[in-house]
């Protein structure tokens, strides 16, 4: 297990700040109206590394086993992470599939257009830095006042905040792996 812990620790973690620290540089820039091109840049790509390195844990785990953290294929480790998985910690949000949707959101980071007949998002042209109105995203989730922010457009057209969807799979690892929760955003 302490492999596991060590790899959240300083790989996955560390990416989940970064995308966090990002974000708010994001957010100032905009608030101050000088360097915003550079800081909205460096969000996508700081969004990027965190969805990538927080999918690819799946990997890391199926490849290390551990006691609790056994199992016999990519589709099992993801099955489990997802029957842990409550939308923003509140255990009456109705079900999200958001360790399906960062796959898509990794996939389609890494290889722009996806070709999988399942795959619920077209491409990376689907994870946009943009704001969005009142009754866009679910309740409570993402930003709030239509500020920009990383969305990802599904293919039903239905959206959602890459931040939500990456706290909840992280948080869905960390009850799994039997780790307290941290607040959210708080990696």
């Amino acid at each position: 297990m302490q492999a596991i812990l060590d790899h959240l620790k300083n790989v996955v973690r560390p990416a989940l700040r970064g995308y966090v620290a990002a974000d708010r540089a994001f957010m100032e820039a905009q608030k101050a109206g000088a360097g915003v091109d550079e800081a909205k840049a460096a969000a996508m790509l700081a969004g990027r590394q965190a969805a990538i390195e927080l999918h690819h844990l799946s990997d890391f785990v199926v490849n290390n086993p551990a006691p609790g953290a056994t199992f016999p294929d990519l589709a099992g480790a993801r099955a489990a992470v997802q029957s842990h998985l409550i939308f923003l910690r509140e255990p009456r949000a109705p079900y999200v599939d958001d360790v399906v949707l960062l796959r898509d959101v990794a996939d389609a980071f890494k290889h722009h257009k996806l070709d999988r007949r399942n795959a619920t998002v077209d491409g990376a042209d689907a994870i946009v830095m943009t704001g969005t109105g009142w009754g866009k995203l679910r309740y409570g989730e993402g930003k709030w006042g239509g500020v920009e922010q990383v969305i990802v457009e599904r293919k039903d057209g239905s959206q959602r905040a890459l931040s939500s969807v990456m706290q909840n799979v992280f948080d869905a690892w960390l009850t799994l792996l039997g780790q307290p929760l941290p607040p959210i955003s708080d990696y």
